[in-house]
């Protein structure tokens, strides 16, 4: 833009408010988009933790039941035998539940562990196994 005062001529220099106002609302744009990332990363690394600690509640559960088929735990030990409990990963009560059903084939069942937070409703996790028991 030029400016004439008496004989000089001088040229503004700077930005218009129009083109200050587009830098901050494309700022904006990508700083609330870079907000969002980090949000649903953060949440996803929390959604990742509470499934790796619930598949690890219903291993540990299939495990014990897997040693008790192969008669590696003493008759009696009745805690292997439980179908509903609470245990303690990663500083947090997670609340399982031990599906046994009857599958195709001489002594073989189907074993479901179903995991979830202590008083939730929702499953976190679920593992399944099938194994040859008596």
């Amino acid at each position: 833009m030029k400016t004439r005062f008496g004989s000089q001529v001088y040229y503004a220099r700077g930005f218009t408010l129009i083109e200050v106002t587009i830098a901050l609302v494309i700022l904006s744009m990508t700083l609330s988009s870079a907000m969002y990332a980090v949000h649903q990363y953060a949440d996803e690394r929390i959604r990742m933790k509470d499934r790796f600690l619930a598949n690890q509640v219903a291993w540990n559960n299939l495990m014990n039941r897997y040693q008790h088929s192969k008669g590696w735990t003493s008759g009696r030990d009745r805690t292997m035998l439980k179908t509903k409990g609470i245990d303690e990963q990663g500083g947090q009560e997670w609340q399982w539940n031990l599906e046994t059903e009857k599958a195709m084939g001489e002594n073989l069942y189907r074993f479901e562990v179903q995991v979830g937070v202590a008083g939730s409703d929702r499953d976190q996790g679920s593992l399944a196994v099938y194994l040859v028991s008596n």
